[in-house]
C-alpha cells in the first residue's frame, strides 16, 4: 500500500512539473505566402482570373487580335502568360484548358 502511495505521489509530481514548466511560445508562420491567378481557355474569350476575383479578357490588354494562320490556343495562352508575368506572376501549372501562375502576396 505504501508503494502505491509513493507511485501516486511521484506521478502527481511529474504531472505537476510538466504542466507548470515554461512552454515555448506558439510559432507563427514565417514562410512565404503566395497568391494565385489563372487563365481559362475559351478562344477569343480567353480570360485571366486575378487573385482579387476580377476577370479580364486577354484581348482587353492591348486589343491585339490573333494573326491569321497562328494557333489560337497558343496565341491567347502566350499573351496571357506575358501579361501575368509583367504583373509579377510566375508559372505553376498548365492543363489542357487552364494555366495557373503565382506571385508572392503583399503583406
Amino acid at each position: 500500500m505504501k508503494m502505491l502511495a509513493a507511485y501516486g505521489s511521484i506521478s502527481a509530481g511529474i504531472l505537476l512539473a510538466a504542466f507548470s514548466a515554461d512552454t515555448p511560445p506558439t510559432t507563427t508562420w514565417i514562410g512565404t505566402t503566395y497568391e494565385y491567378a489563372s487563365v481559362r481557355w475559351s478562344g477569343d474569350k480567353t480570360s485571366i482570373i486575378w487573385p482579387d476575383g476580377t476577370i479580364q479578357k486577354v484581348v482587353a490588354f492591348g486589343g491585339k487580335r490573333r494573326p491569321d494562320g497562328i494557333d489560337e490556343r497558343a496565341w491567347y495562352f502566350t499573351s496571357a502568360m506575358n501579361i501575368m508575368a509583367k504583373n509579377g506572376f510566375e508559372f505553376v501549372h498548365m492543363g489542357n484548358e487552364d494555366i495557373v501562375m503565382k506571385r508572392v502576396a503583399a503583406k
